[in-house]
């Protein structure tokens, strides 16, 4: 028997299969973004017959989508890979509670992603799940990848229209997208992949950030921080789990815990793909 498992979100999607016994057969990772709130249907079933092709049959599904953040979106996203790998024992999570649900142990627990986006959520011991943003990236997000790149873009056409000063991170911006002026990157908006491209900018920006880019990032985090401990302080808890691509960031960790003291920051080093794979087996026992 083979047991599936993908953790889908805005810049990759990793894929994992585990036998009965929980042997990991086969691992790989399909570089483009799979966020709910900014990839249409007829994309995503492409990619899931990709991986079909790869997989083959398995006897169940579970997945962790970012953007799965209602029941609708959950039962499209299980319609769709119903409809690919034409079985019935298939359970979507949205990013935060496939984590929690992989972690949990019996106690509350918090966590907070950021990646191209962020979400804070909370479990009770009773698996209840609480949270506060993850609204996607035209509602809210804020102090995630994309958020952080879309603000510092802002800004360099604020400069480009003589509203602000210039900053450092302008001409990085240029040549990190081989545009000659500001202006050109106007057409960052009309690429298919729109999210992905823009967000993944956040990344070099954070490698030796600017005055601009610590004042962004600084706004962002206070937003996140605040939610952080308003979930926390619901679960009584003095702890969060870290988790997501711009916890990688020694900068961008440094100033989250500085606005989250005095709480402790516990970074979460998590195969999530694996272990929705696992999950599938344990659901099918």
């Amino acid at each position: 028997m083979k047991f599936l498992g993908m953790d889908g979100g805005g810049t990759h999607i990793a894929v994992s299969i585990v036998n009965e016994k929980g042997n990991n057969l086969m691992e790989f990772e399909i570089n483009t973004g799979v966020n709910l709130t900014s990839v249409d249907q007829e994309r995503l079933k492409n990619i899931f017959k990709e991986i079909y092709y790869k997989t083959g049959f398995v006897d169940g599904i579970v997945v962790s989508f970012s953007g799965a953040g209602t029941q609708k979106r959950k039962d499209n996203l299980k319609s769709i890979i119903k409809d690919v790998f034409k079985i019935d024992e298939i359970i979507v999570y949205n990013d935060g509670e496939s984590i929690l649900y992989a972690c949990y142990n019996g106690n509350n627990e918090a966590l907070v992603i950021s990646g191209t986006g962020t979400v804070v959520m909370g479990m009770t011991s009773e698996k209840q799940i609480i949270r506060s943003g993850g609204w996607g990236h035209l509602f809210n997000d804020v102090g995630g990848g994309f958020w952080i790149a879309t603000r510092i873009i802002q800004e360099a056409f604020r400069y480009r229209d003589e509203l602000r000063e210039f900053d450092p991170i302008f001409e990085r911006l240029k040549i990190y997208y081989r545009v000659d002026a500001i202006e050109e990157l106007t057409s960052l908006q009309g690429k298919e992949d729109f999210k992905t491209i823009i967000s993944s900018f956040t990344k070099d920006a954070l490698k030796e950030p600017t005055l601009l880019v610590k004042e962004i990032v600084e706004e962002g985090i206070q937003d996140l921080s605040f939610r952080c401990k308003m979930i926390l302080d619901k679960l009584a808890l003095k702890e969060i789990y870290t988790h997501g691509g711009l916890f990688e960031s020694k900068f961008y960790q440094s100033v989250f815990k500085e606005f989250m003291h005095p709480y402790s920051i516990l970074p979460l080093k998590i195969n999530v793909s694996e272990q929705m794979a696992l999950l599938a087996k344990k659901h099918s026992t």
